[in-house]
């Protein structure tokens, strides 16, 4: 799956690693979560947003398969915390595979900020979260569709 052509835009998210945001059309976003209340309230908050494409997986296994058979969303919003591939886990491998994929973690465990970090995941978001603190990270990274082509590290 091939991203769509972008252009920079300066915004800023003290919990987020990139400072710059490049504007791309109909961005593709993915959540996995096992637990179907989390899930299913990322995936109506994010589906209310304009122009995005949301696909809901229950486990790293699943939506890991699906990205290598199918290409690569624009960003993955992922709890730490899943089965077969954990989080982090499928954080290493996302960024080997596609490194212009914003991946986002959450978890309701502090120490995995500083893990999340660590292993380069773009923004982190500590349970529980609300819609404004979603909607905040996702137009840090998709303003009007768009995503950083060289995002510098995370803090």
């Amino acid at each position: 799956m091939k991203q769509s052509p972008s252009v920079k835009k300066s915004v800023r998210c003290s919990s987020c690693r990139s400072r710059e945001v490049v504007i791309i059309a109909n961005v593709k976003i993915a959540v996995i979560d096992e637990d179907i209340v989390v899930r299913d309230f990322i995936v109506s908050a994010l589906m209310y947003s304009v122009n995005r494409d949301v696909m809901a997986f229950d486990d790293g296994f699943d939506a890991w398969v699906h990205f290598e058979e199918s290409g690569f969303p624009d960003m993955i919003v992922a709890d730490v915390n899943l089965q077969e591939i954990d989080g982090l886990t499928l954080l290493d491998k996302v960024k080997q595979a596609s490194p212009k994929t914003i991946f986002i973690l959450f978890s309701d465990s502090p120490e995995n900020e500083v893990l999340a970090r660590k292993q380069g995941a773009d923004a982190f978001i500590a349970k529980p979260f609300g819609v404004n603190e979603l909607f905040n990270l996702v137009q840090t990274f998709v303003v009007e569709g768009g995503m950083s082509e060289d995002r510098p590290a995370m803090p």
